[in-house]
């Protein structure tokens, strides 16, 4: 069957992008080179499409690896409801679900296998996936390899070793986002000596702006930017406390119920919960690690703040990339300053942030390698672009001059009292006091050592 006939008749599908018809045309040619692949693609592009049509004509099973349970779930329901027949490996299923499952895969009532790396490598599993009939093995969000292989993730390190024992012919490894770097470990652990064909698509989102918000107290921007900006919302967090702390503030803040946090901490109820209420809500904001967005498919997000520095540009890209999947206007908003934590391969970023003469969009693709046409949009592609790109940090210039107006007047823990009640922040003493102390820290500010002054702010 024709590969548009194929589209048209599983999946109601009258057009295929080109990409999209190399990939797939390649999948089915068999064996040979073009069998082995690396697929770069914008968040949007339809990967899934990429693996799932040949699946449809190929005799045997499709092995689906991906990262975490909540897109594994994802991507079951999503295939449940195209009338596809998948089924989950993932640990903690008794023997009894074991069992049923190794019989729907005997009885050929399973088409998709999908799974973890660690799930794979456990001594049940891994023994028996010659037995799998697996055709094609598909790693999505490969990038996991490079940035989470070396750290948490080793059991990323061992896909190669799962290929090998499946015994499989056809390998195809898909990502949004990847670098030179990152691409050379997707190549070595993946595919090993014998390399793969790559497909690298135009990664650029043009109809999501980019910016940078510099600012001191990062909780009192984020308030401020869900207030401005439209829902649904993601703000990223870099770790699980944090989500907590932020979405509590917020719904205080905003006086709303419809923000909740997740991260890989939560119990399976508690995950697919949330993420249900996500999914239907276009109010809502979710406070999230990078447990939640690889994949996901809510095509409405409009906004994608990060509060902390993402650990590499593949990964700001990636989860950047979750807003305007509809192909509607969004915007993704970095915060810069003091206070976020960030990994050590985030150098990039933190130079990216600092650079406010440089179109947002055109810097991000350098920085990923992307050598292809970098056309601008025009003023909305970022605040650089719409000349609204902030230089200084959000609450220093007036801060600066409200000590210049009031020398010797006030301590710092005075002033912050008084200026907890301003009209033009909306800010707590803590926060205005967690500002105030970083510009005394920073040269800044200075406090008067003259003993008539007793602590004032000159």
């Amino acid at each position: 069957m024709d590969i548009n006939q194929a589209a048209k008749e599983f999946f109601g599908i009258s057009y295929l992008f080109p990409y999209q018809r190399l990939v797939i045309s390649n999948i089915l040619a068999g064996g040979e080179a073009p069998g082995r692949q690396i697929v770069i693609l914008p968040t949007g592009a339809g990967k899934s499409l990429c693996f799932q049509l040949p699946a449809m004509l190929l005799e045997g099973n499709t092995l689906v690896i991906y990262p975490i349970l909540g897109l594994m779930a994802d991507q079951e329901r999503r295939m449940r409801e195209q009338g596809l027949s998948a089924i989950i490996l993932r640990g903690g299923q008794s023997r009894v679900e074991r069992d049923e499952i190794w019989q729907k895969i005997q009885s050929k009532e399973a088409k998709f296998i999908i799974a973890n790396p660690e799930v794979l490598l456990t001594e049940g599993v891994f023994g028996r996936l010659k037995d799998l009939n697996l055709k094609h093995i598909v790693v999505d969000e490969a990038h996991c390899v490079s940035e989470w292989g070396l750290t948490f993730r080793p059991a990323y390190l061992e896909i190669g070793r799962i290929i090998r024992a499946a015994g499989s012919p056809l390998i195809t490894a898909f990502t949004a986002t990847a670098g030179r770097e990152v691409l050379e470990k997707i190549e070595h652990y993946i595919f090993g000596d014998d390399g793969a064909l790559k497909i690298v698509g135009n990664p650029d989102r043009k109809n999501i702006s980019y910016s940078v918000f510099p600012c001191i107290v990062r909780d009192l921007a984020v308030r401020d930017l869900i207030k401005e900006n439209k829902k649904p919302a993601i703000v990223f967090c870099s770790s699980r406390p944090g989500t907590e702390l932020l979405a509590r503030y917020l719904r205080i803040e905003l006086n709303t119920e419809s923000i909740r946090f997740y991260h890989a901490g939560l119990s399976r109820e508690e995950k697919k919960e949330t993420e249900d209420w996500f999914f239907l809500n276009t109010d809502a904001v979710l406070v999230t690690t990078c447990a939640y967005g690889m994949g996901i498919d809510k095509a409405d997000i409009r906004t994608i703040i990060h509060r902390d520095c993402p650990p590499s540009v593949e990964a700001y890209l990636q989860e950047s990339g979750r807003a305007g999947r509809d192909g509607k206007p969004s915007v993704a908003t970095l915060l810069a300053g003091p206070g976020g934590k960030a990994s050590r391969g985030s150098e990039s970023l933190r130079a990216y942030t600092e650079n406010t003469k440089r179109c947002r969009r055109e810097a991000l693709l350098d920085l990923l390698g992307y050598e292809g046409e970098k056309d601008s949009p025009g003023t909305d592609c970022c605040d650089v672009c719409a000349n609204k790109a902030r230089e200084e940090l959000r609450e220093a210039p007036a801060l600066i001059d409200f000590f210049r107006r009031n020398r010797r007047i006030y301590t710092a823990l005075e002033a912050a009292a008084f200026l907890a009640g301003a009209k033009t922040i909306d800010w707590s003493q803590e926060q205005a006091s967690e500002a105030i102390d970083y510009l005394i820290q920073s040269g800044r500010l200075r406090i008067s050592k003259n003993t008539l002054w007793n602590k004032k702010i000159i």
